[in-house]
């Protein structure tokens, strides 16, 4: 079994790996070719935390399980602790292959997915993204957004300035982006009406901003607030929009963005083109009928299993990591050369 620590993951990740792993995890959603996955949340109250198992079949028999471990020490606070560890499993000869630990590899995941969305569904000459949030995911979804659509100008805006400023400054300094207008936004309508692309990645229960601010051909990804009561898009933007949704099911029924004006009738099911994946098997996806187009996502396990298995792949390619032998409990150090015999 293949040990991978979070710097084993940094090392082996780059955009081109994770968006191509994100597109195939969504055409076999899509295809029906994904068993339905595994889910079991569980709830603590002292300290107040949960801990989240997910799980599911991949092709020629891969299995993937994960935990994903989140607590608040201080009940007065917002601020939480997360760790986050993948097993990936070879069912048909029964043995572990790798053990990832996964706190960077979720951003990557959840990054890829919306930048695979986006380089589908965005416009190609989209130019400006405002960023809702300025949490954990942010970076790595700025980077990724910026690998398929090079913006010219970035809006970060956050909960507080303090939050989204920072963020703005740690990315001016990257290469990549060192020639872009990065900055906190202070004025929501504006920062909304000047996108392209809108990215939500919050955990609001209202609406973070107006749909009536947003402009005409714009692309809306909704990545956040996935629980039934809550929402970060108003039914003005709703109402304007042709919405494609990474598991159908899971976003009308878990997702508050979808699910509340579903149940009002201000979302209309004919305004549901359907998953993401169907756009991604077809050759020209067509246009949408109406003038805001918007990807819901609640993320699905077969992204993390087709990272996790492009990672491992790479990382024996590559001799990264250590092996683990669960019956002696040797742990030793891979070379490349040695991987490649093995």
């Amino acid at each position: 079994m293949r040990l991978l620590s979070e710097q084993d993951v940094e090392r082996l990740v780059d955009p081109a790996l994770a968006v191509a792993s994100a597109a195939e995890a969504y055409r076999r959603q899509s295809s029906g070719a994904q068993p339905p996955p595994g889910r079991l949340d569980l709830s603590r109250q002292a300290p107040t935390g949960s801990v989240l198992v997910l799980a599911g079949h991949g092709p020629d028999g891969l299995f993937c399980s994960k935990n994903n471990v989140h607590v608040y020490p201080d009940a007065e606070s917002r601020q939480r602790n997360a760790s986050s560890v993948l097993a990936l499993w070879d069912t048909i000869r029964c043995q572990p292959l790798a053990l990832l630990a996964s706190n960077g590899f979720n951003n990557h995941r959840t990054a890829a997915g919306l930048a695979a969305a986006a380089d589908k569904l965005a416009s190609p000459a989209a130019k400006t993204l405002t960023i809702f949030g300025a949490g954990k995911i942010a970076p790595a979804a700025i980077r990724y957004l910026h690998a398929v659509r090079p913006f010219e100008r970035i809006l970060i805006i956050g909960r507080g300035p303090a939050r989204a400023t920072a963020l703005a400054e740690t990315l001016k300094r990257e290469p990549a982006l060192a020639q872009v207008d990065i900055g906190a936004g202070s004025n929501t309508a504006e920062a909304t009406r000047a996108a392209d692309i809108i990215v939500t990645l919050t955990s609001a229960h209202e609406p973070v901003f107006s749909g009536r601010d947003v402009k005409r051909g714009a692309f809306v990804v909704l990545a956040g607030a996935n629980t039934p009561r809550a929402r970060e898009a108003d039914d003005a933007l709703i109402a304007r929009s042709t919405i494609h949704v990474d598991h159908r099911d899971g976003c009308l029924t878990r997702a508050g963005d979808l699910a509340i004006p579903l149940a009002s009738g201000v979302l209309k099911p004919e305004q549901i083109a359907g998953e993401i994946g169907l756009v991604f098997c077809a050759a020209a996806p067509t246009r949408p009928a109406n003038d805001i187009t918007v990807f819901k996502s609640i993320g699905i396990i077969a992204q993390d299993i087709a990272l996790a298995y492009a990672l491992y792949q790479r990382a024996l390619e590559r001799g990264v990591g250590h092996d683990f032998d669960p019956v002696t409990g040797e742990i030793s150090a891979r070379t490349a050369m040695q991987s490649a015999v093995s």
